[in-house]
């Protein structure tokens, strides 16, 4: 059998220690992507098109987001087109994958439910080999009015070792209520 990027994240959740609370817990909502992006704006995500191919993001990642708390678990599979040092990841990617995490976490806790990054602090603690799979985790920790902070962690899928740590604070642009009117 060939090596499938899918079948090893597949694998790598299905051993995550807390998988069974998170499938069990009836305020998480399974998804496989991070963003529900538009039709129209599809093609031009970073992510979910411009990244997603067979050497960088060659299969979505397994989300788990709790909208209630503001909480969210990410799995990605990382492929070796990602590297900045032969082998590892790019830090810039560490940043790519917090953000876009951090602020989906905020977003259900803000008025309008959406926010864009004003600021966000990594500290780079470990490397990530590549190809391979990280866990973000990230939480929001508060929410004054359209501001949100949020901490989250790159870990290993086990949670052995922590890869990144990160604050961000996220802020739901004004006139927010009739950008998302004419979006939909």
């Amino acid at each position: 059998m060939a090596f499938s990027p899918e079948v090893q994240l597949l694998k790598e959740v299905a051993e995550y220690p807390a998988i069974t609370h998170l499938r069990n817990s009836s305020n998480i909502k399974e998804m496989r992507e991070v963003l529900k992006i538009a039709t129209q704006g599809h093609a031009d995500n970073l992510t979910a098109t411009t990244l997603a191919t067979q050497n960088t993001l060659p299969v979505p990642p397994f989300v788990f987001v709790d909208d209630s708390r503001g909480s969210l678990h990410a799995f990605y599979y990382l492929g070796s087109g990602l590297a900045g040092h032969r082998g590892f990841l790019h830090g810039g990617m560490f940043a790519v994958l917090l953000d876009e995490c951090m602020g989906r976490a905020s977003f259900a806790l803000l008025p309008n439910h959406i926010g864009m990054t004003v600021s966000l602090d990594i500290k780079y603690l470990a490397p990530i080999k590549l190809p391979g799979i990280a866990m973000i985790k990230a939480v929001t920790e508060k929410v004054e009015g359209r501001k949100a902070w949020v901490d989250a962690t790159i870990e290993s899928p086990g949670g052995t070792v922590v890869h990144a740590q990160a604050r961000a604070l996220f802020i739901e642009p004004r006139g927010a209520a009739e950008s998302m009117e004419q979006m939909i």
